[in-house]
């Protein structure tokens, strides 16, 4: 099993717009805990403990919550809100789970090996940023690793191709395509540009009128 991060963090009792901002300005964020018999929870914790300990165990890793070193529960990081211009993180939502029953999360796609299909004057088409999957807590991926070095002109990868960690799988539909190779875009604007000139030489573009 994965070690098990700890985040401390305090509840807070006045959840507003004017309370959060201020918080962001000490250097903490907002947010929540969120679990079947306890609702929503507002909670706020450091910036930058929290920046360190997903670089530590990634994204989807298993956390212990400290709460005012009182309570703890098992969770996950569910939702990061980040800010739309500079991506500092903006609000945090916690899950509580159990590591003894399955739930259903989003991981994201890190794809390797494009340098050797580019390479080869080939672009790699992306159709999906993440895969939905479930299973244990403790076992999720933090990403799902999609090597394309070998891949050529046409070829796919769907969903169904891809290998997923033991004890995870997915729901999606398998013919869903997630990546595919076509033509290096500089390449097609060249065979375009051929197109455009008719086979006596003369250009059908239509030349601008002179004064």
């Amino acid at each position: 099993m994965k070690e098990i991060g700890i985040i401390k963090i305090e509840k807070r009792f006045e959840a507003n717009s004017r309370k959060s901002k201020k918080l962001r300005g000490a250097g903490y964020l907002p947010g929540n805990i969120c679990g079947k018999e306890m609702g929503s929870v507002p909670v706020t914790l450091k910036k930058d403990e929290f920046k360190k300990v997903i670089f530590k165990y990634g994204r989807n890793a298993v956390f212990k919550l400290d709460v005012d070193g009182k309570e703890t529960y098992t969770s996950i990081v569910k939702e990061i809100q980040y800010a739309p211009v500079n991506k500092e993180i903006l609000h945090v939502d916690f899950q509580i789970v159990s590591l003894s029953e399955e739930i259903k999360t989003d991981i994201s796609i890190r794809i390797t090996g494009k340098e050797d299909v580019e390479s080869r004057n080939l672009t790699i088409l992306r159709h999906m940023d993440f895969i939905t999957v479930k299973g244990l807590p403790q076992n999720l991926p933090d990403v799902i690793e999609i090597n394309v070095s070998d891949l050529q002109l046409g070829n796919t990868i769907s969903v169904g191709s891809i290998k997923l960690p033991d004890g995870i799988v997915t729901e999606m539909d398998p013919e869903h395509v997630v990546i595919s190779v076509n033509e290096a875009r500089a390449q097609q604007i060249d065979n375009d540009d051929e197109n455009s000139v008719e086979e006596d030489g003369k250009s059908n573009l239509i030349a601008p009128d002179r004064e």
